[in-house]
């Protein structure tokens, strides 16, 4: 299914030393998928972000106006953004702009020891035709000092087939696991 596919990677610079991303990208590419990555630095501002975003989601931008990674391949048939921060959720309903976008979006709600913020998101996002989350849920860590605290993450092992999942039109079932069945 993912053979021929054009499929793009939103990641921030602290994302892209994850291995299991990567291991996944590259599980893609063995696949036949024409993968690129286009690289965030959060540390620019919240407009400029944006605007790179929207520079993606945008397909009635002429050629000069694309970024180069754009304005020499067609749009992807898929994009990956993983939103790690407040400035990418953010920005999220701000590209899309409440409508379903022009291909398939898979996001990764969790790459990380995120905190479970976001959901008031995450569940309007989850109604939209067109976004398609990777599996999720929350586990519980144990603290030295404090007990348990919950935190949300993602089964970064099943990236690429949520991405197959997402491009014949369907959501693979989000999930809950147990602390001890998924390591971290």
């Amino acid at each position: 299914m993912l053979a021929g596919k054009k499929i793009g990677f939103v990641l921030t610079v602290g994302q892209l030393g994850k291995t299991a991303i990567l291991r996944e990208i590259k599980k893609m590419m063995f696949a036949g998928a024409e993968t690129f990555i286009v690289l965030l630095d959060l540390a620019g501002k919240k407009e400029a972000i944006a605007k790179r975003l929207q520079s993606i989601f945008a397909p009635s931008l002429p050629d000069t106006n694309r970024p180069a990674f754009l304005s020499r391949r067609p749009l992807p048939d898929l994009l990956v953004l993983a939103p790690d921060s407040e400035i990418l959720w953010g920005c999220l309903e701000q590209i899309t702009g409440g409508g379903t976008p022009p291909f398939p979006l898979v996001l990764i709600t969790a790459p990380g020891n995120m905190p479970a913020q976001p959901l008031n998101s995450v569940s309007s996002l989850m109604k939209r035709n067109g976004i398609y989350f990777v599996p999720f849920g929350p586990i519980e860590q144990r603290q030295k000092k404090k007990g348990k605290r919950s935190v949300l993450h993602s089964r970064l092992d099943l990236i690429a087939e949520t991405c197959a999942a997402a491009l014949e039109g369907h959501q693979l079932k989000p999930s809950t696991w147990e602390d001890l069945s998924f390591p971290h």
